[in-house]
């Protein structure tokens, strides 16, 4: 059985997964308290720091909390022809220009969000949403072992 003090490191590597096996310059995994998202593991490869620890109203970002009540992904592009405003001014503010949103899911129910940046000009697909969501799965088994 997993010791508990264990989790953020696992998390973590979740996080440098995503981002070794879709090319990304960082991913963030937030857990989902109610009406807020804060930030609990991330990884990116060059050291640098993203939102961990931050605080974020669901009410403020409706595809964000379509992602946590649907448990669908979904992905964000700054040129895209109608993008989620608030996404959009966020992606601007870390200084990415995409994003790949997916639930991480325990027991039937959100426990958290990832989210996967990506820049010069990338554009997650489909195929990145397979193999994201395959992460998730072992990641998902932590949370109920």
């Amino acid at each position: 059985m997993r010791e508990p003090s264990e989790l953020p490191a696992q998390l973590r590597d979740t996080c440098r997964e995503l981002v070794d096996l879709l090319a990304a310059p960082g991913c963030v995994l937030s857990r989902v308290i109610g009406d807020l998202l804060i930030g609990v593991a991330e990884w990116a490869p060059q050291g640098r720091s993203l939102h961990l620890g931050h605080g974020y109203l669901l009410s403020d970002y409706p595809l964000t909390r379509e992602v946590i009540e649907t448990l669908e992904p979904r992905i964000v592009a700054i040129d895209e022809p109608d993008p989620d405003p608030n996404e959009v001014e966020l992606l601007h503010e870390l200084g990415f220009e995409s994003l790949l949103m997916l639930p991480l899911v325990a027991d039937g129910a959100c426990w958290g969000l990832v989210e996967v940046y990506g820049t010069d000009g990338r554009r997650f697909e489909e195929t990145d949403v397979r193999g994201a969501q395959s992460v998730l799965a072992r990641a998902s088994a932590l949370l109920t072992s």
